[in-house]
């Protein structure tokens, strides 16, 4: 189980400070940036500072080449990418990274990203297609494929 930190405002709902990230009790995390989804504004400097504490896979929802590179020189593991890019944008953030989480809600969603190399998704559903997944739906098994996403925000629980 991977805990969920969220983004919001340019700050870190329930932590005041870095020293209480320094504190989180896990070497891992799953980053919802709120800012980049709803806004596009990416919090970078808030990014490396919590790389310096904990691993993290980040929910930003990138769009262009660069904002990916920014993502990962930050600090970002890992980085979720929405379902709708395009192909050519796809094999574009291939080139840069394989460090690709899609968000994905169909086994089109999955079929497609596992064609550009992709094995990492984010879903409410158990897809019978090799990979690694960060699940926030319902849970019903434990696996070594499956990591469960815990205080995923029920904003975000896209075709559950």
């Amino acid at each position: 189980m991977v805990q969920c930190l969220i983004i919001n405002n340019g700050s870190v709902y329930g932590y005041k400070n870095m020293t209480q990230i320094a504190r989180f009790p896990e070497d891992e995390a799953f980053v919802i940036d709120m800012d980049a989804l709803n806004k596009y504004h990416f919090n970078f400097n808030l990014y490396n500072e919590i790389s310096k504490y904990i691993e993290f896979t980040l929910m930003a929802y990138p769009y262009k080449e660069n904002d990916l590179i920014d993502l990962m020189i930050s600090g970002a593991s890992r980085v979720v990418i929405n379902n709708s890019l395009s192909d050519e944008m796809l094999k574009k953030f291939f080139d840069i990274t394989d460090e690709l989480v899609m968000r994905c809600a169909s086994p089109m969603d999955i079929r497609k990203f596992n064609e550009f190399g992709g094995n990492m998704y984010l879903t409410c559903r158990v897809y019978d297609r090799p990979g690694l997944y960060f699940y926030y739906g319902p849970f019903y098994e434990q696996s070594e494929r499956i990591v469960w996403l815990s205080n995923y925000p029920d904003s975000l629980k896209y075709d559950c």
